[in-house]
């Protein structure tokens, strides 16, 4: 899969594209253009973010990391976070260890 090509950038939401998913892994993209926000949300398991093009202000608390193409990040889990797209096209890759 070329994922470029799979996913779209939607300028009213973030776009989701599940890569690969069994019982135990589930890894997933999200397009973000610029000034959109993935909602305050949870990790409800171990999750690692990959920023795979552009760049995104990563929202904890009141910490900001920027995260830039190619950085990675490991998301706490149970803990409020939110992400922001800073450039026209960004796309993060989030890996899911699943119980």
């Amino acid at each position: 899969m070329y994922i470029r090509e799979a996913i779209e950038f939607n300028p009213h939401k973030p776009t989701v594209l599940v890569i690969k998913k069994t019982d135990t892994l589930k890894m997933f993209c999200v397009a973000l253009c610029k000034n959109q926000l993935l909602k305050k949300h949870q990790a409800k398991v171990p999750s690692f973010l990959l920023v795979l093009k552009g760049s995104v202000d990563f929202l904890i608390g009141e910490e900001r990391i920027t995260l830039r193409e190619l950085e990675t990040f490991q998301i706490p889990v149970h803990v409020d976070h939110e992400v922001s797209g800073l450039f026209d096209e960004n796309i993060i890759l989030i890996t899911q260890e699943l119980d």
